[in-house]
């Protein structure tokens, strides 16, 4: 990675073996080191980030913070302002210790109602104090771009009387019966990589109902769909060799946060699935999102391909 260019060797790679460099290279003049002004308001107006941290060994994770419109938002497109507010976050999620390890930081501003998303990747401007509550964090944007609408399923996120109590917490290095109900279920699910010199990534994924496939209790297959040839998320898989995903049951409010070994898997299955990858699970943790939100799904995306047995759902 250089000034000139957006991708690290891992990115190149990745896009060589799914000979798309050249659409990786058209779509990664998207690619700036500050985000465009068009995009500072839409920035500002959300109320929901799903973060991405690591902690400074093989876990890659995904965190997902709330808060009223305003409280993320940037002055000049280089540096974004994150205040976190105790009553909106879980102060136990792995993202407050991770971002004491290191500066490493990745913003994935979603709007799920109109599909619109901004990813930005930084660091912090310092490392912050213990507690991060009431505070504000400063992000310095190394790299900014937005992400085009495919695979959002579209949901309304309503917000009342936001409260947020300690929840119980279950870990484990496997996934229950529950835990894998929940995961069959699933139209979404975010993803956190890491390269250790390029810092952290985290993405969206989008299917049917059933497009994550639960090989074991312990390993997970996922798919990946046609998309627009950056390959962030499979190159930094390609030279970390871990990855991190985040689940949640929009119905009762339940995420799982999942961490472990990934290895892709270059046999095609159809034209929409060109490849697959694989998460070895180790780590497992269950919480509570805070009290108050309600998601209304208003439809599935007609990009998401069909799933044998699946039927149309958009």
């Amino acid at each position: 990675m250089s000034n000139s260019d957006p991708y690290h060797a891992g990115e190149h790679r990745i896009q060589a073996l799914a000979g798309q460099a050249r659409l990786g290279e058209a779509n990664g003049r998207a690619i700036a080191k500050s985000i465009i002004p068009g995009a500072w308001g839409f920035l500002a107006a959300q109320n929901m980030l799903v973060l991405g941290s690591w902690d400074g060994e093989r876990g890659a994770w995904p965190s997902i913070v709330f808060g009223a419109p305003g409280f993320v938002k940037t002055q000049d497109g280089k540096q974004v302002s994150l205040t976190i507010d105790s009553a909106w976050s879980d102060s136990s999620d792995p993202l407050w210790r991770n971002l004491q390890r290191n500066r490493w930081i990745s913003i994935l501003a979603i709007e799920l109602s109109t599909r619109r998303r901004l990813r930005i990747n930084g660091h912090l401007s310092q490392i912050p104090e213990a507690s991060f509550f009431g505070h504000r964090l400063e992000v310095i944007v190394d790299q900014s771009y937005p992400n085009c609408p495919k695979y959002i399923q579209r949901r309304i996120l309503r917000m009342d009387q936001i409260q947020s109590k300690r929840p119980e917490i279950k870990e484990s290095t496997f996934l229950s019966a529950e835990q894998k109900n929940l995961i069959v279920s699933a139209d979404t699910f975010f993803v956190a990589s890491v390269h250790r010199d390029f810092g952290t990534d985290v993405s969206h994924r989008g299917g049917n109902p059933g497009f994550v496939d639960i090989k074991s209790d312990t390993c997970l297959r996922i798919p990946d769909y046609v998309g627009n040839g950056m390959f962030n998320t499979l190159g930094n898989i390609h030279e970390s060799g871990f990855a991190g995903l985040l689940f949640i049951d929009f119905d009762s409010g339940r995420q799982i946060q999942i961490v472990g070994d990934a290895q892709i898997n270059w046999t095609s299955e159809s034209t929409a699935v060109e490849r697959t990858w694989q998460l070895d699970i180790h780590q497992v943790r269950e919480s509570l999102l805070p009290h108050g939100l309600a998601w209304e799904l208003v439809d599935y995306s007609s990009f998401n391909p069909m799933l044998p047995g699946n039927p149309d759902l958009c």
